[in-house]
């Protein structure tokens, strides 16, 4: 599972991104001020990519982690796919 720091990362990000939008959706907005706000917003998008790619890694280690720990039954006995009861009816 992420931790609660990516979580939150990506909270901030989103609030603030939905800030960005609300302000530049306000006709009345200076275009050097919408084009700083977009700059922002950029800067916020390539963050909030590396947050979720860290937290995919993050995701990614506790599965293999916790799929070393025992075979599921479907691994265990044959090589043969397992095959539900409602398909072999």
């Amino acid at each position: 599972m992420a931790d609660n720091g990516h979580l939150q990362d990506f909270e901030a990000i989103k609030t603030r991104l939905e800030e960005i939008v609300e302000a530049v959706s306000d006709e009345s907005i200076l275009l050097d001020d919408a084009l700083d706000l977009y700059e922002e917003a950029v800067e916020l998008g390539m963050r909030v990519s590396d947050v979720l790619e860290d937290g995919i890694e993050v995701d990614k280690a506790a599965l293999e982690g916790e799929g070393a720990a025992e075979p599921t039954q479907e691994d265990e006995g044959s090589d043969e796919p397992a095959v539900s009861q409602a398909a072999s009816e």
